[in-house]
């Protein structure tokens, strides 16, 4: 095993330097390009990030100057300023300024509404696509802004962008232009960020613009899920990102960009697999063609050495193998709690475990060499395991036989004894391994149901089975040898007013002191049998002449009309009896039973309490 150890040790370190080595060589080559590859990365992502920056600051621009536009066009500032100070009424101005601002807005693809107020912020008029949705007050905000209203329906409406424009005349403000557009441009740059999240965050942080994944529309939500914090503006200003842990446990590239003029800051997330996933996998491949390189010189090295390492280890694993089986073999042995004995071929005892010790009080020191049968209760003459058992060992590779063992209180109990052989490679028996399993709990049980079977419940004597067996035996026997022999069937007078006056368990009693006296007063080789209710039959021993059988019946006749003391209670029943005769009255168990029932109804219609004979067939 040493040795073993010391070569396999070898091996494994010639394996190890080759592969180490070339995992050296391949992380010296990869941490450069690493390193090289995560910066133009970042910095290319840094690039995307400025360019949607660029884009949302080029659309609040944008939409800015149509809101400056709108409130530059003279002709309609001059009537708003004539209202403002008096010169027209408002029923004059609105539908002067309305069809003018609506083919003002005509062109302006996503607006919802323009809204024009006087210089006291009181609404004038409104038009657009959305005049009549929007609530009736609008409140006039002073700076660019993303907000939603309930409309009329009840419904809230889509975010909308506020542009805000003052309106002058001659240099003098004279009112205001608030217009409200669709975010359709900023989702198509929110869209547009593959890989990444963007958000809109407000400047005192109260909400955020993003887009809603399920719905694919920009919506207003709480501000908790732009990720770049406050105080990671510094470093944002000096690298322009940095990296976090989102609340989903993803690791994440952050940047935040400020849009100039406006309280809008633009956040942008994006997964680290997403922005680093080309490196990566451009550095996975380095690394395994190196690795690949190096595992095939580990092959090579493998392979020269292969086949006394395949040797010596497949050796190893046997004996291990062969170790556990021992082990398990000997834990089974030791622990199990039925009797195992080996044996030699001859049955002499070579080992027996604990548990066959324990039953049979064998004393362990001299138990070697000791026969097995002498711990069998079996006669001689019937010897448990005969000469054949090894040519039927041989032939099935197992048996299987009940045997009587001796336990160390000197009774025996029942065991289903299995023997199996140990044979070596010419087929002939080393060993026996015999396995002894307690089957008394089994064998009280086959004697139960025989019991039951073949035996009355409540009086002990023979049932109807029994009965009809021992007919057949006693016909049989008359037959060969040319006897007689008599059948009575008997049925118990007076005794259903027993169970009427006295309830069932007397009745129950009295059946059973029924069948002790006719047990007594029969003859030994007599069989008295309980065919069901108040009803028995006699088969009585062969007899010297048909005459013998009716001093039977007047003596059964006799001793049941005495009465009988059951619970404090005197109780006088009679007996009806009829007789059938062998082979006078009839020759099979059929017509006996019925002669003998028809005698008896004969006597319980002519006055009960009698004895009658079946005439001749």
């Amino acid at each position: 095993m040493h040795l073993l150890l010391q070569k396999r040790r070898i091996i494994t370190t010639a394996i190890t330097a080759v592969v180490a080595t070339g995992i050296t060589i391949a992380a010296l080559v990869a941490i450069p390009l690493i390193n090289q590859l995560h910066t133009q990365a970042e910095q290319m992502a840094s690039r995307v990030v400025d360019t949607k920056t660029a884009n949302i600051q080029a659309i609040f621009d944008q939409h800015q100057k149509l809101a400056a536009q709108t409130a530059s066009r003279t002709e309609i500032a001059r009537q708003l300023a004539a209202y403002v100070n008096g010169e027209q009424s408002l029923s004059v101005l609105q539908p002067y300024l309305k069809p003018r601002l609506e083919d003002a807005v005509l062109s302006i693809d996503n607006l919802a509404v323009l809204v024009r107020y006087d210089i006291s912020g009181n609404e004038v008029v409104r038009v657009g696509p959305m005049a009549n949705e929007l609530p009736s007050a609008i409140p006039l905000l002073k700076t660019v802004d993303i907000k939603t209203y309930t409309q009329t329906a009840g419904e809230e409406s889509r975010p909308l962008l506020h542009a805000f424009s003052p309106v002058y005349v001659e240099g003098e403000r004279v009112g205001y232009d608030l217009l409200l557009f669709s975010l359709a441009p900023l989702q198509r740059v929110f869209q547009s960020v593959e890989g990444a999240s963007i958000c809109l965050l407000n400047s005192d942080g109260t909400q955020r613009v993003a887009l809603n994944a399920e719905t694919n529309a920009l919506e207003i939500m709480p501000p908790n899920r732009c990720l770049a914090s406050q105080e990671s503006r510094e470093r944002l200003a000096q690298e322009g990102f940095f990296r976090a842990v989102d609340k989903e446990g993803y690791r994440v590239l952050a940047f935040l960009r400020s849009l100039d003029g406006y309280g809008w800051d633009v956040r942008v997330r994006s997964k680290i697999t997403q922005v680093f996933g080309n490196v990566i996998q451009e550095i996975i491949v380095t690394i395994l063609v190196i690795i690949l390189l190096s595992a095939l010189a580990g092959v090579v090295v493998w392979r020269a050495l292969k086949p006394i390492v395949h040797a010596m280890v497949e050796q190893a694993e046997q004996i291990a193998r062969s170790t556990e089986e021992l082990r398990l073999v000997y834990q089974v042995f030791e622990h199990t709690h039925e009797a195992i004995v080996i044996t030699d071929a001859t049955f002499r005892i070579i080992r027996a475990n604990p548990a066959f010790i324990d039953i049979t009080g064998a004393d362990e020191g001299v138990l070697d060499q000791q026969r097995i049968k002498a711990f069998f209760a079996t006669p001689d003459e019937d010897d448990p395991l005969p000469e054949s058992l090894h040519q039927r060992l041989l032939a099935e590779n197992a048996w299987q036989g009940e045997v009587w063992l001796k336990g160390a209180d000197g009774s025996a109990s029942p065991n289903l004894l299995t023997i199996s052989p140990v044979l070596n490679r010419r087929r002939q028996v080393l060993q026996f391994i015999m396995t002894f399993n307690d089957i008394t709990e089994r064998v009280e049980v086959e004697k139960q149901m025989r019991r039951l079977a073949h035996f009355d419940e409540l009086t002990g004597l023979p049932n109807r089975t029994a009965l009809e067996n021992h007919l057949q035996q006693s016909i049989q026997k008359a037959r060969e040898e040319g006897g007689f022999f008599a059948l009575m069937f008997l049925d118990l007078d007076k005794f259903k007013p027993v169970n009427d006056t006295y309830g069932h368990h007397v009745g129950d009693e009295l059946l059973r002191h029924v069948a002790k006296q006719l047990k007594h007063c029969l003859r030994s080789n007599d069989v008295v049998g309980r065919i069901g209710g108040d009803e028995f039959v006699v088969i009585t021993a062969p007899l010297q002449n048909e005459d013998d059988a009716k001093p039977v019946a007047e003596k059964i006749v006799e001793v049941l009309n005495d009465a009988f003391q059951i619970e404090g209670h005197y109780i006088d029943i009679g007996v009806s009896v009829g007789i059938a005769l062998y082979p006078t009255s009839g020759q099979t168990a059929e017509v006996l039973l019925e002669q003998a029932d028809s005698a008896m109804y004969s006597v319980k219609t002519s006055g009960r309490n009698n004895v009658a004979v079946a005439s001749p067939t």
